[in-house]
């Protein structure tokens, strides 16, 4: 698709055009929503066995969207050359999103980050401090643009982090909402893992091809081989299971939690062992796998934890 030689539409127009192609707001608002709600239950639940929505609860919630959405500019603006040659239909090869409208949104949720935090979240500065500079490096490759762009595997070590970084903050956003908050332990790195490990399989899943499929864009089956790329997301997502086993151990949840992990588990196991046996273009819905199973993991887990504990919610 070739880029409109017409002038481009006016910026609310471009703007709705980014929500509706590139980030999809009414998909990613509620999912991030109830992903934080899961979150901070898992984490104060195991403390008090309940939970207290405040102006932590909040901040933590507009930041995870907030978070969300800079990192999705941050990306689009670092891949506006490669788009134009491997995505020509994306909505900036096409000039219906422009370079600074990218700028606006990336500055925009970068410049409302640090306003929120610092007007609410005073005790969690410092560990959000440390996730937005994260974000800074990533955004300029750590300085260091070419070579991560022609090495995969050190790209992913670099920049695979970020998402645990931004679910670390959280959990703190979380723990402040107790009093005394408590120091970060064991079973907050659970929690860290379980909210963390889907998004490293997603971020491998979706740069797998099936056989024959390979393009320019360097993916990590190019690099592994099919089967071998496919073993990564497989295993954080069968970690991410056997930590989910472990944290309605620890909640004591019951009903259908744990057999319900179990068959989600299973499932998920299946379709990522049928493409590793038989790498074809066809089997190759890993990223369907990985979300499916992580919503569903998710709305298990929230399930439970609103049916088991007491959610209280205050004004600030």
């Amino acid at each position: 698709m070739k880029k409109t030689s017409s002038a481009p539409p006016p910026l609310h127009i471009r703007l709705f055009i980014y929500a509706r192609e590139m980030f999809p707001v009414w998909v990613y608002l509620p999912y991030v929503l109830a992903l934080y709600v899961c979150m901070s239950i898992s984490v104060q639940a195991a403390v008090s066995g309940q939970a207290v929505f405040g102006s932590y609860a909040y901040v933590g919630m507009a930041s995870a969207f907030l978070f969300m959405l800079q990192m999705r500019a941050f990306d689009d603006l670092k891949d506006l050359e490669i788009d134009k040659s491997l995505f020509p239909w994306r909505a900036t090869p096409r000039g219906l999103v422009l370079k600074q409208d990218l700028q606006l949104l990336a500055w925009g949720s970068f410049s409302l980050l640090i306003a929120i935090n610092v007007a609410w979240a005073p005790a969690t500065l410092w560990v959000f401090g440390l996730t937005l500079l994260y974000t800074l490096l990533t955004y300029k490759w750590f300085f260091a643009e070419a070579y991560h762009r022609e090495h995969l595997f050190f790209t992913m070590l670099t920049h695979q982090p970020l998402p645990w970084a931004i679910n670390f903050y959280l959990i703190h956003t979380a723990m402040a909402a107790q009093s005394p908050a408590e120091a970060f332990g064991l079973y907050h790195f659970v929690v860290l893992a379980v909210f963390s490990l889907p998004i490293t399989a997603w971020e491998v899943s979706r740069k797998i091809r099936g056989a024959g499929k390979e393009t320019q864009y360097e993916t990590f089956s190019l690099l592994l081989g099919p089967r071998a790329a496919a073993v990564i997301p497989l295993a954080c997502l069968l970690a991410m299971g056997g930590l989910g086993l472990n944290l309605g151990s620890e909640l004591q949840l019951g009903g259908i939690y744990f057999p319900a992990m179990w068959v989600l588990t299973g499932a998920m196991a299946l379709g990522y062992g049928r493409f590793i046996i038989w790498p074809t273009a066809a089997n190759n819905i890993l990223t369907l796998f990985a979300m499916g199973f992580a919503v569903l993991f998710f709305l298990n887990l929230l399930a439970h934890l609103l049916m088991k504990y007491d959610v209280q919610w205050a004004a600030y």
